[in-house]
């Protein structure tokens, strides 16, 4: 039994030992960390005790072991505990039969003791209580473990309680005595522990902080140790040096070595129970430093002699430097004392008796120092009243000082005076008592109600003035402010001062201006005066007038002060009646009328306008100040009446009257004129309206009259009077005789408007009537047909006429014109018409009709959804025959295929000849392209019958050209050219056929001209730049050369890469000078490489038709020349398979003059071609480079794997570098170096990247370590 108990102990033990293993602060206040391990320990400790007990004690009857549960619940908190209990449950699944209510409701009551008692402990502070809430889970475990059993059905109920206490299991509560008696000590020594580590910490800091250090002296061996940072400032850096006694001795001062000789020798030897001095050493600075060390005996031998000696060195300089500074400031001070123009003096706290007194204090009491000192206040008369001095001492005495305090004082000859004392108390001489000044304030007073005044006057003109004061410090901001500049800023007195006047106040427009301003005033002490707009507070702009100089102190410009004036009323006044009089004065000189002013006393001009001078050529400056008589404008006579009608009313409106010029006739004028102020003066202000050119107007008129009466007549035009309403018409003799046969006399009676007219002009005629009735502006103008008029040919007859008069729902009612005999020119215009559209010779519409014909039918082709045919024949073996028989049967032969086709076409088509033997065709309302293609073959059927010419028979075919509209969705012209283009095709093809324009494919030519041009303009506006993608030896973890690849930095689209132009450029006129370009421009990098320090190779991707091109190599031979700091081993042309295959004898001649010039040759995208050992073989290269569709690939796909390690072994065998593209992780470079290809690039590695990128990513990258570690297999 006991051995059972003892091993039960043992492993309690455990949960102490992991005490032990804890640090101390951890032991005391473990952390998450320390109390999962407990509880995992706790854990097992109790599975092992369950395991013990239960088979090596069976009458225990131990279901599970709660002691290290409650144990852990109670030192390292709930996280512990439940761990523990965890632990334990689990460990009954290897218990047979396991009760695991009984084991539960145990662990579940043993961590819940153990949360109570530590929540008992923690409302408390020291040990004692913790040792309570220990013994108190030590008593109540085996209570709370029985009980649960009890209850739980693992014991039976006991029938007594002196059974139950026998049968309680009180080992649990001797465990918990152990596991708590054992953290106990251990939380002692932890807590020693800390309060050591403290102590000496706190040491340190306190030597740290005095600025000193620990030292300590072995008698016997004569060994000097110190420690602390203190002795770095002497050059002593390793304190346990051997020689450190010697370096520190060598830095004292020469006279405190000689001073202290004696005595650090009897120290040094133990002859001293103490050690203290006072000496200067000299630190790494050179300069000289106080030291105050201090010692005594620490350790003694069995004689009671001292062996050891320790103590303290201080930094006590700032103490001497503060006594030197004591002494200079006494001297200081009583000089101040002495010289104060104010009485003061020093009186005693106690008995009011004065210690010391100046001597202003003096002449103020009439007396001799020696008279003054010893004797109170009161005794000196020095106050006006005893009250004074007992409240000078009671505030000293409440406030521990008095500052201004109001006092009078008396003089020797009895007379008071006003002043301000301050008070200070002070110990002297072992006394208590005050210093005081008082301060007379006499002339001060008399200067404050002076400016008191003087300010308040100034502040009564400041409101009606509205001028506001204001002070600014260059280093504090504003410091004041006058009302009256809160006033003007709409702020209400007393408001803060703004911290940023000109942003908050000052309208933007503005701001520049006034900062500038203050800068002059500062810089260049200038004073200044402004005009601006700020913004009140409540968002109101004004106006105001600013002014501002420079206060200087010591030289230097300290303040700014100034005023702020409100101008804003008399601004805006200004400003209002300076637009008036300038809006006055634009009106009055832009006015079309002659005007002007006119005294109304003397009749001279004071103003005219420029309209003025004109009608009367009199300049302003010879009118002003002379009137109308001298200068001979008015008759006297009629400017005497002028006046006399204008007078009664003080105006006069269009008075005719006749003004003479300078150099003209006389004018006929209507004067208008009013009478006005002008500076104080009556003025008439007069305006002229000339009605010279009216009268003459009227007169012409009438004359134009009697004259279109003539002209009329001699016209032969009819008059007619047209009743819109009734529908009838009217006219005189000449209108009817058009309307009549000759010989015969017409009616006078109104007619039907339709008598006569050609019934298809009727629906015309009315619609012109319409459209005049609408727009009146324009006049009636319609020609129509008269039958019936006695000629077998109708008559045609002009009409012009104006609607004039309306009813009152505005329809027109009558009508007035004219009507002339056009028929002559009539006839004329159909015959030019016949002429101007169509061919002389084949009666065919020519190129103008068919140009509005091709309108017409394009329209209702999208009117109508159908298809139009244009179609373009030319005829085949035309020439021969026009060249054999003449041009007379070559017209005939025309006439005859123009007859041809016009029968073999439906009667909507339309064929027309352009010139030659060139004719198109229209064929509208076509349902496909099928049945265009059926019609053009009978076309053409008919074209090849033969032609009989001349007693010969001629067979000539046609070539037809045809475009589809709208799938061919272009303009007329176009469309024309389209069939033009494809009657060309149908010739080369064969000719005698028809040929459909394709046009996607010239839609697609045109977009590939146009991304042509837009390529040039680019590389004309330096558009395009190279950048550098690095290539690296995966291995080492170097960089080996770069790639330049171009990029397109487009204005709209940003950055573009090659796979977005190169298409558009490849196999164009500019392939081979954008390849120029890219080779110029990638020996520019090279150069700027190798000035930045990246001396490296440079591959240049070369196009096949730039490669092929004759004399490429010399021309790269001359840009080489060009840039002779890039030698020609750092250039690397890297080409394609097909443009290495194209010609396969002249690029290696080629690629062999690049060699002997130094140059590199890669061979790119190695095995996306026609690769061939054989052309591998013939061509001069260098490098390999493998595609990156393998290497993409080769992680997947075995097939791009062996081609991935094919291309690697031929590289091999034919002493080739290779180097993997477009290597985008690190599994592929793995992969690759395991392969035995140790270069790569890709986007694993970098992005390509502008070369100020690429200089700052090769000082960062760094090779994936997964590289760097592998070797090749």
């Amino acid at each position: 039994m006991s051995s059972v108990l003892l091993l039960a102990g043992g492993l309690l033990a455990l949960i102490v030992l992991t005490l032990v293993w804890l640090e101390p602060a951890e032991a005391l206040r473990p952390s998450l960390r320390s109390q999962v391990a407990a509880g995992l320990v706790g854990g097992v400790v109790s599975a092992l005790l369950l395991v013990t007990l239960r088979y090596s004690a069976l009458h225990l009857g131990v279901v599970v072991h709660p002691t290290a549960t409650a144990f852990l619940g109670l030192y390292f908190g709930p996280v512990a505990g439940l761990i523990s209990a965890g632990v334990a449950l689990a460990a009954q699944a290897w218990i047979p039969d396991a009760p695991w209510a009984s084991v539960a409701s145990v662990l579940a009551g043993a961590w819940l003791l153990g949360l109570a008692a530590r929540w008992h402990a923690a409302q408390g502070q020291g040990t004692a209580r913790l040792w309570a809430s220990m013994l108190a889970v030590a008593v109540l475990l085996p209570v709370v473990t029985y009980a649960c059993l009890v209850l739980s059905g693992g014991a039976p109920a006991p029938a007594s309680m002196g059974e139950a206490l026998a049968l309680m299991p009180w080992h649990h509560g001797a465990g918990v005595v152990l596991l708590g008696t054992g953290r106990q000590l251990l939380a002692s020594r932890a807590q020693a522990t800390q309060a050591l580590a403290q102590r000496e910490e706190q040491l340190s800091l306190a030597l740290d902080s005095l600025n000193g250090g620990r030292w300590e002296w072995d008698v016997r061996t004569q060994q000097y140790r110190c420690e602390g940072h203190f002795y770095a400032a002497f050059g002593i850096e390793d304190t346990q040096a051997p020689d450190v006694w010697q370096r520190w001795y060598t830095r004292r001062h020469p006279a405190d070595t000689e001073r202290m000789a004696e005595y650090l020798t009897r120290s040094r030897g133990g002859l001293e129970e103490s050690y203290e001095a006072e000496f200067r050493v000299q630190d790494t600075a050179g300069r000289w430093r106080w030291i105050m060390s201090r010692g005594t005996v620490a350790e003694r031998d069995a004689q009671g002699r001292p062996v050891r000696l320790a103590g303290m060195d201080v930094d006590i300089t700032a103490h001497h430097e503060v006594q030197d500074a004591l002494r200079a400031s006494e001297a200081k001070s009583s000089t101040i004392y002495l010289t104060l123009p104010d009485p003061a003096g020093i009186a005693s706290m106690n008995d009011g008796r004065l210690l010391e007194a100046n001597p202003a204090l003096c002449t103020l009491l009439g007396l001799p120092r020696e008279q003054v000192l010893g004797r109170t206040s009161q005794a000196l008369n020095l106050w006006a009243s005893p009250h004074e001095h007992t409240r000078l001492l009671h505030a000293v005495l409440r406030n521990g000082q008095a500052h201004q305090l109001p006092m009078r004082a008396q003089r020797h000859d009895g007379s008071t005076v006003s002043g301000l004392t301050s008070a200070r108390p002070v110990h002297i001489n072992g006394q208590e008592g005050f210093v005081f000044v008082f301060h007379d304030m006499t002339e001060a007073e008399r200067t404050s109600e002076e400016l008191k005044t003087r300010n308040g006057l100034l502040q009564q003109a400041g409101r009606l003035a509205r001028l506001g004061a204001w002070e600014h410090d260059l280093a504090k901001g504003l410091l004041y402010w006058s009302d009256m500049c809160f006033e003007i800023h709409g702020l209400p007195p007393g408001s803060p001062l703004p911290d940023n006047y000109i942003d908050q106040y000052v309208a933007p427009e503005y701001q520049a201006e006034l900062r500038q301003k203050f800068r002059d005033c500062i810089d260049h002490r200038q004073e200044w005066s402004m005009d601006l707009e700020i913004l009140r507070a409540d968002g109101r702009r004004l106006w105001i007038r600013a002014r501002c100089e420079a206060v200087l102190e010591h030289g230097r410009v300290a303040r700014l002060r100034g005023v702020t004036q409100d101008i804003d009323e008399a601004r805006r006044a200004r400003l209002r009646l300076s637009q008036s009089e300038e809006r006055f004065s634009r009106i009055f000189q832009l006015m079309p009328f002659p005007m002007g002013l006119s005294r109304c006393s003397d009749g001279q001009y004071v103003e005219i306008n420029p309209a003025w001078e004109e009608m009367i050529g009199i300049p302003r400056s010879e009118a002003l100040g002379r009137n109308s008589i001298e200068m001979g404008i008015f008759d006297p006579t009629d400017r005497a009446n002028l006046i006399r009608a204008a007078e009664p009313t003080g105006q006069l409106n269009s008075y005719e009257v006749t003004i003479q010029p300078r150099n003209g006739p006389p004018r006929t004028v209507l004067q208008s004129m009013r009478m006005t102020d002008f500076d104080g003066e009556p003025c008439w202000m007069f305006s002229v309206q000339d009605i010279t050119d009216r009268k003459r107007s009227e007169e012409k008129v009438r004359e134009r009259e009697e004259l279109l009466s003539l002209t009329i007549s001699a016209a032969s035009l009819g008059l007619w009077d047209w009743d819109l309403q009734a529908g009838t018409v009217t006219g005189d003799s000449r209108w009817r005789a058009l309307r009549s046969a000759p010989g015969q006399e017409a009616s006078t009676e109104p007619t039907d408007w339709t008598h006569l007219v050609a019934p298809d002009d009727v629906e015309r005629i009315a619609a012109e009537i319409s459209r005049h009735a609408t727009h009146h502006a324009t006049p009636f103008d319609a020609t129509w047909r008269l039958h019936g008029t006695g000629s077998d040919k109708p008559r045609w007859v002009r009409n012009l006429g104006k609607i004039v008069s309306f009813d009152a729902r505005g329809t027109p009612q009558r009508m007035l014109g004219v009507a002339i005999d056009v028929t002559p020119q009539r006839e004329q215009e159909v015959l030019l018409q016949k002429l101007a559209h169509f061919d002389a010779l084949t009666g065919l519409p020519n190129r103008v009709l068919l140009a509005r014909k091709l309108q017409d039918a394009m329209a209702s082709a999208r009117a109508q959804g159908s298809l139009l045919g244009v179609a373009y024949l030319d005829l085949d073996g035309f020439k021969p025959v026009n060249d054999r028989f003449g041009h007379g049967a070559g017209d005939r032969l025309l006439v005859a295929v123009a007859g041809r086709l016009t029968r073999a076409l439906r009667p909507e088509d339309c064929v027309a000849r352009l010139g030659g033997d060139e004719f198109v065709i229209l064929l509208p309302h076509l349902a496909s392209g099928c049945d265009c293609e059926a019609r053009l073959t009978r076309v053409m059927d008919s074209v090849a019958a033969p032609y009989p010419l001349d007693a010969e028979r001629v067979v000539v075919t046609a070539s037809i050209g045809y475009t589809l509209f709208p799938s061919d969705d272009a303009d007329a012209d176009t469309l024309l050219r389209h069939a033009d283009q494809a009657m060309y095709a149908a010739k080369q093809a064969g000719r005698n056929r028809f040929h459909l324009f394709d046009a996607a494919q010239d839609r697609a030519v045109q977009l590939l001209r146009e991304q042509a041009k837009h390529l040039r303009n680019a590389l004309q506006d330096a558009q395009f730049t190279l950048y550098l993608q690095p290539k690296v030896d995966m291995r080492s973890g170097t960089v080996v050369g770069a790639e330049a690849l171009v990029r397109w930095l487009h204005p709209e689209r940003g950055v573009l890469t090659p796979g977005e132009f190169l298409p558009m450029i490849e196999g164009t006129e500019l392939d081979i000078v954008f390849g120029q370009w890219v080779v110029e421009t990638a020996l520019l990098q090279l150069e700027w490489l190798q000035a930045h320090g990246m001396p490296m190779p440079l591959s240049i991707n070369v196009s096949a038709q730039h490669l092929q091109q004759d004399g490429f190599a010399q021309w790269l031979e001359q840009c080489l020349a060009r840039h002779p700091t890039v030698p020609g081993h750092l250039v690397e042309i890297e080409i394609t398979e097909s443009a290495a295959l194209y010609d396969l004898q002249s690029v290696t001649q080629t690629l062999q003059s690049l060699r002997a010039l130094g140059v590199s040759i890669s061979l790119d995208d190695f095995g996306t071609g026609y690769s061939s050992l054989t052309y591998l073989r013939r061509l001069p290269m260098d490098t390999l480079k493998i595609d990156q569709s393998f290497v993409h690939g080769m992680m997947s796909d075995p097939g791009d794997l062996a081609i991935v390690q094919g291309v690697i072994g031929l590289a091999r065998s034919f002493g080739y570098r290779v180097i993997a593209e477009g290597v985008e992780s690190v599994e592929q470079g793995q992969m690759l170096l395991q392969l035995g290809c140790p270069q790569a690039q890709g986007y694993c590695i970098a992005r390509p990247m502008p070369q100020d990128a690429f200089a700052q990513w090769m000082d960062t990258w760094q090779a994936p370590t997964q590289w760097t570690r592998l070797r090749p297999l």
